[in-house]
């Protein structure tokens, strides 16, 4: 039968002058400076140990191993009733024997209190050592709830300020319309002038979108809004005109015509006022140019500023010969008067143009008289 040796502080079984816990099942770690009691002899160190387990001094009783050490030389000591089997199990294994520090070296001696190692004088047993774990939880859990309340708080100002935003609603996706197959129309927009162009009345055309009238040559007819418009927006609408067949059928295919249209001017032609309107007519001219197909040549015949009424204008007036052309073919005409008129309307608006081309065969004198005759209307 064996019995448990009780926790205290004994001397240090490694040699050391210290105190080291014993915790009542193995040494620990924990050692405290050894104070002798009062009155108790000192006990000289009776000269080195022999290193080794069979080489002991004469006369030494090899204690029991565990807490209950003795000094050597010291003589018999009473049997605690501990038992013979080494308290630290490290002693079995090649730890310093009795008397030897843990170099070899000769050891203090133990002290004795009647007899029996007793705890060190006035040092109660080591302090617990705290389980770290607690702390670490606990600042975990702290860390939460600090992040929680961040996040409450950020909740409460976004309501507070702003309403949520709303995801997009289904009226919010474009929605394409479903094709169909009715044919395109050939109608222009209503940008592009009226559907039916107005008849001159009293022998005078009025145009009310382009704010301008004149006088309709004699046998001169109205045409069809959209025989003069197509669906080209680079294309220049008219909103009034007549017209007149100079050679029907000239190449077997189409007829070549006299005009006068009117309307207001398109927005690919620069223009910025009054003080420019002769900038933007030699514009429409050059544009023009690609409406005169067969060879030809051309002069600008006057260039100028005017008025019509009390509204600041601009004229070009030209002469195209197509006399080569004409004579190799047997046409009707040889040459061709026209002129570019703007009108300035004020207020930021686009000028009025009139576009007069009549070709030498249907009268020489019919532009001078348009130009003549128009009026704001």
């Amino acid at each position: 039968m064996t019995t448990q040796t009780p926790a205290g502080w004994y001397p240090d079984p490694y040699g050391e002058p210290r105190l080291r816990w014993w915790d009542g099942s193995q040494w620990t770690d924990a050692t405290h400076a050894q104070e002798p009691a009062a009155g108790a002899p000192q006990q000289p160190v009776t000269g080195p140990q022999a290193h080794g387990p069979d080489l002991q001094p004469p006369g030494f009783e090899p204690p029991s191993q565990g807490p209950g050490l003795r000094s050597p030389g010291s003589g018999p000591q009473p049997d605690p009733g501990w038992s013979a089997t080494p308290a630290n199990p490290t002693l079995q294994y090649g730890g310093p024997t009795y008397g030897q520090s843990a170099y070899g070296q000769p050891a203090p001696p133990a002290q004795q209190w009647g007899g029996v190692p007793l705890p060190g004088p006035g040092h109660g047993p080591p302090p617990r050592q705290g389980n770290p774990m607690p702390w670490v939880f606990g600042g975990l859990a702290a860390l939460v709830v600090v992040a929680l309340i961040v996040v409450g708080g950020v909740v409460l100002v976004n309501r507070g300020g702003t309403e949520p935003m709303a995801g997009p609603s289904p009226t919010d996706t474009f929605q394409p319309d479903p094709p169909t197959n009715d044919p395109p129309s050939n109608q222009p927009p209503p940008s592009q002038g009226a559907v039916e162009l107005p008849q001159p009345v009293s022998g005078r055309v009025t145009d009310p979108q382009a704010g301008v009238s004149f006088e309709a040559p004699d046998d001169w007819t109205v045409p069809e809004s959209s025989a003069i418009n197509g669906p080209d927006p680079a294309q220049q609408k008219w909103s009034s005109g007549v017209q007149k067949v100079s050679h029907e059928n000239y190449e077997g295919d189409g007829d070549w015509i006299g005009n006068v249209y009117a309307g207001v001017l398109n927005p690919i032609y620069p223009y910025t006022g009054a003080s420019r309107l002769g900038d933007t007519a030699k514009a429409v001219f050059m544009n023009f140019g690609r409406y005169y197909r067969l060879a030809h040549e051309s002069k600008i015949v006057e260039d100028k500023a005017m008025k019509i009424g009390d509204s600041d204008a601009w004229i070009l007036q030209f002469e195209l010969d197509f006399s080569k052309v004409s004579e190799e073919n047997d046409y009707k005409w040889k040459k061709e008067n026209g002129a570019i008129v703007l009108m300035d309307r004020g207020d930021g608006r686009r000028p009025a143009i009139v576009y007069v081309s009549v070709p030498d065969n249907l009268g020489t004198d019919v532009v001078g008289d348009v130009i003549d005759s128009l009026k704001p209307a």
